[in-house]
């Protein structure tokens, strides 16, 4: 028995794009012609490559997240591993059965009621007629689309196709679950209860194949990531590392739609001056640090635009004291030292994440009550967050980040990032664990009716 779920070797795929119908026609009559004749065939259509070369394996039980720009080759990759797109090269082995949520009311007849998909569906997936008696009840309720269900699908919304394709494909208990975007169009409760039941039917040894661009839910949902970029895999990995890879790609991708958008506007059209340093203190307590090591180290984590550079970062007791493990709610510094070669409105934030790069706490400098900071070329600045650690015990990290506002509270171009700027543990709360992934004080009050 092997304890793959799904592999694909060196899976490509290549559509033939037609500039007219024109020559569509052509390319299936002329080239018979030309061979006659003894002449070289020629070619009335250029080739899109929607995927090149991509291999990869899922174990049983693991849950995959893809990522990907749009046009990256994700829906493409999905179609080929559940059968419905045949590959131009390269095979797919596929061990166990498997429900797929893909486009949009794919496999519903839109004249058939929703009872008659769902027997029509669930026996596609391989139930039987009695299995689907004993499940229709609990089908109906988690697709809550009342009496629509007696109603022909091709009176449904967008949001109820997906409620309904959804349950039946939840319900039916595969051995592989393959869901794309489509959850996107379901309502913020629906969204919720899905969550739920992929958690379950991962907890229950199904694998999970997860399209989204929800990064959070890829970090949550996820164990491994799979990058896609122009069809190919760019990167395959723990889905957190995976992730953050996609959000820096992301990131320097608007960094330079930006700095385009920023060559051609005002800056009074993008970001009114609000900051006159009066936020500023000159002191001689406070020493400015540059370490070569935290650059050697911040390297590997680091990416921006440039303009203001981190120089050094640490996490402060309240002695001043360096630290790197914390206790339950601690009060803390957090100290940022960085350098500008910009005369430019930059704002130093921080985000603490956990181990999958879910960011738990943070703040910028207008969140913090502050004004944004007006840099200057050849500029050394300490900037110093006070906080608590209400946080469960665990390891974290803190994301550093300088930034210039666009569009206050709404964009920014990115000067400077490190991820895993600063890695800390936090220990267990004496006064008992806590399960959630943070605490914060609550008032209490108990009244008998």
């Amino acid at each position: 028995m092997t304890d793959i779920a799904i592999r694909a070797s060196h899976l490509s795929k290549c559509y033939h794009i037609y500039n007219t119908p024109h020559d569509r026609l052509k390319q299936f009559v002329a080239p018979r012609l030309q061979r006659l004749v003894g002449w070289q065939p020629k070619q009335y259509f250029h080739e899109f490559w929607a995927l090149n070369d991509v291999s990869f394996e899922i174990k049983k039980g693991e849950t995959i997240g893809i990522i990907g720009r749009n046009g990256s080759g994700k829906s493409t990759l999905l179609q080929l591993l559940c059968g419905t797109l045949t590959p131009t090269h390269g095979q797919v082995e596929i061990h166990g059965r498997v429900a797929a949520l893909l486009e949009l009311g794919s496999g519903f007849n839109p004249e058939f009621t929703g009872r008659e998909n769902v027997y029509m569906n669930a026996a596609v997936l391989g139930l039987s007629h009695q299995e689907v008696e004993e499940r229709f009840d609990d089908i109906a309720a988690f697709a809550d689309i009342g009496e629509f269900i007696e109603h022909p699908v091709k009176t449904y919304s967008s949001g109820m196709f997906v409620r309904l394709a959804f349950a039946v494909n939840i319900l039916s208990k595969p051995d592989i679950m393959i869901v794309d975007e489509a959850l996107a169009v379901g309502d913020m409760n629906f969204q919720a209860k899905c969550m739920t039941a992929l958690t379950r039917i991962q907890d229950n040894g199904a694998t999970v194949l997860f399209v989204s661009h929800d990064v959070g839910a890829v970090k949550s949902l996820c164990s491994r990531g799979i990058y896609l970029e122009h069809g190919n895999v760019k990167i395959s990995g723990k889905a957190s590392d995976v992730a953050e890879l996609y959000v820096r790609s992301m990131r320097e991708e608007m960094n330079a739609e930006q700095q385009s958008f920023t060559a051609v506007s005002t800056s009074s059209e993008l970001c009114e001056p609000t900051s006159k340093n009066g936020n500023i203190t000159k002191t001689s307590n406070v020493v400015f640090k540059h370490s070569e090591e935290f650059d050697k180290r911040a390297a590997t984590f680091r990416y921006g635009s440039g303009g203001a550079k981190i120089t050094y970062a640490e996490l402060l007791d309240e002695d001043n004291q360096s630290i790197i493990n914390v206790e339950f709610d601690q009060q803390v510094s957090i100290v940022i030292h960085f350098e500008t070669d910009i005369e430019e409105e930059i704002s130093c934030n921080y985000y603490i994440a956990d181990e999958k790069k879910n960011l738990l706490l943070g703040s910028g400098m207008r969140l913090a009550g502050q004004s944004f900071l007006k840099s200057k070329k050849n500029g050394k600045y300490i900037v110093i967050y006070k906080t608590k650690i209400p946080l469960r015990e665990g390891n974290f990290s803190i994301q550093l980040e300088l930034t210039k506002p666009l569009i206050v509270g709404q964009s920014a171009e990115f000067l400077d990032v490190i991820d895993n700027a600063i890695v800390f543990n936090v220990s267990r709360r004496t006064q008992g664990r806590i399960w959630a992934q943070l605490y914060l004080p609550n008032s209490l009050s108990v009244i008998e009716a």
